[in-house]
């Protein structure tokens, strides 16, 4: 077969088709800055600088797809609410926006698609993106990228009351699923120009905090209209990220219309091609701590050998880590993720 470009690749993969060779994506984010020598710092809102830091970092790696560096919790900043701001990691969320039952149905999103009303978004999200596909020098796939509604919402009301409310409240849970949708989207949207693929991370959705039948009630529903939204708008593959044991809601995962569903080191991958079958494209799992942080490049070449055996010797599977690479993770180690794809053979 004659070589691919990343495009075909993705296409193939998506499609059910065997690929030249198995595509790579590194899962790296705040990786890049440890690295290449930063401290996050000093790259938290510096979206020119990340784009040319990360190109540099992608020529060191090699990997088929690239973020770049995400502060993601900047996507909650101008609504007003606290975030964290350590020196050498990202920031975190320091209060719910939704205090008050009241406060579901009384305050609004701002709009990702305003730069007046979205200062901090785009600083340390969209406008990094933006400038990565700018200089963009090794053919990476880019992405738009941004968290799933429910962990959208899981941000704004809290965690432990979303689920309550799922229970207890259902209606009121639902309304701030939407109203997280909406922000998700738009932030989605903002970054997605010139983008081969689009992110969706949402690791409240897991297995490990809800049953099947929540997630359908709550998760299935919102998901489906963001993705086919944005495939009649971009018609672009969608990645879906669940942290945790996805396997007790993995026969619905399909049905939500995504195109790969990037699945944690927690699940055993051979288990989760046997319940969606040839439906959609898996992507990992790696494991991020015990293999990627602290193994070899031999052992790394072990483990996603297995992984692409369990889930992608004929096709439709994508080698990454289970989850994002820890910060300190080495380039030695990304790098043989890489070579481990690109030397497997069919």
């Amino acid at each position: 077969m004659k070589p691919l470009s990343n495009v075909e690749r993705l296409e193939a993969v998506v499609n059910g088709e065997q690929p030249d060779r198995i595509p790579v994506h590194d899962l790296a984010c705040i990786t890049i800055s440890q690295v290449m020598g930063y401290e996050w710092k000093d790259l938290r809102f510096e979206p020119e600088k990340c784009a040319k830091i990360t190109d540099e970092y992608n020529k060191l790696s090699g990997s088929d797809f690239c973020f770049g560096m995400l502060e993601t919790s900047s996507m909650f900043k101008d609504l007003g609410v606290e975030t964290s701001a350590p020196d050498n990691n990202y920031g975190n969320v320091m209060e719910t926006y939704f205090k008050t039952p009241e406060d579901v149905d009384r305050l609004e999103m701002y709009d990702p698609l305003d730069p007046k009303e979205s200062q901090w978004v785009r600083k340390g999200i969209i406008d990094k993106i933006l400038e990565y596909r700018k200089v963009n020098s090794t053919g990476a796939l880019t992405s738009g990228w941004s968290w799933g509604a429910v962990t959208t919402a899981g941000f704004l009301l809290g965690v432990e009351n979303l689920m309550m409310y799922t229970m207890t409240e259902p209606e009121l849970a639902m309304k701030a699923i939407q109203k997280a949708k909406k922000l998700a989207y738009g932030v989605m949207k903002a970054g997605q120009e010139g983008g081969e693929c689009i992110w969706l991370p949402d690791p409240t959705a897991s297995g490990s905090l809800m049953d099947i039948h929540t997630f359908r009630d709550f998760v299935a529903g919102p998901t489906c209209e963001i993705v086919h939204k944005w495939k009649r708008e971009f018609h672009v593959p969608v990645i879906y990220h669940v942290c945790g044991d996805t396997i007790p809601i993995m026969p619905a995962i399909p049905s939500v219309g995504v195109d790969i569903l990037s699945a944690d080191h927690a699940i055993d991958l051979a288990y989760a091609r046997e319940i969606v079958g040839q439906t959609i494209c898996l992507m990992g799992n790696v494991d991020p701590i015990t293999i990627m942080w602290n193994g070899t490049p031999e052992q790394i070449k072990e483990e996603s050998y297995k992984c692409i055996n369990a889930a992608g010797a004929d096709g439709r599977f994508i080698l990454a880590a289970g989850c994002e690479v820890p910060k300190d993770t080495p380039i030695q180690n990304i790098q043989a993720l890489v070579m481990a794809a690109k030397s497997y053979t069919f």
